[in-house]
């Protein structure tokens, strides 16, 4: 191959995708779980649960699951096991909390336009439901690709 291939190539070879899949999972598996972590753990973990609950107007018991499922979803993509299915849920999760963001956390009609001045002030970065949105498009990419070679549930397969 040469370096023009490599440069303006779509396949790359098995290798290199499962290095590739390896990347996204472990960037997106730490980064839930640094968001689960202080929902199950922290010190504020108790006002933190409140004051979502009143804000969304949603039972407290489902601040526990999201907190679950970010930690222990984003553990098993950090180990890439059962990895489809914890991208699935986690896919789910983030479809929920970007509506919510958009629309509950800032009493907003969907969509929200380029001709408001919040959206103007923050020149599109707008309320921080940016991270949900391309947590979204990440747990999509693993679902579809999967967790390639480096994975647990690679290890699995051989197995069996």
């Amino acid at each position: 191959m040469n370096e023009l291939q490599l440069l303006l190539g779509t396949s790359q070879g098995l290798v290199v995708s499962s290095i590739a899949a390896l990347v996204l999972r472990v960037f997106v598996g730490v980064d839930f779980m640094v968001h689960g972590s202080p929902k199950l753990f922290g010190p504020g973990r108790r006002d933190m649960r409140t004051g979502m609950s009143k804000l969304l107007g949603i039972p407290g018991i489902l601040f526990d699951l999201t907190g679950l499922l970010e930690f222990i979803g984003g553990l098993a993509l950090l180990l890439g096991l059962l990895t489809r299915i914890a991208a699935l849920l986690l896919a789910i999760e983030m479809v929920i909390t970007t509506i919510l963001n958009i629309t509950k956390l800032y009493n907003a009609p969907l969509p929200r336009g380029w001709t408001e001045q919040a959206f103007k002030a923050t020149r599109g970065y707008m309320f921080g439901w940016e991270l949900d949105a391309l947590l979204l498009a990440s747990c999509i990419t693993i679902v579809l690709i999967g967790p390639g070679l480096l994975s647990i549930d690679h290890l699995i397969l051989m197995i069996t």
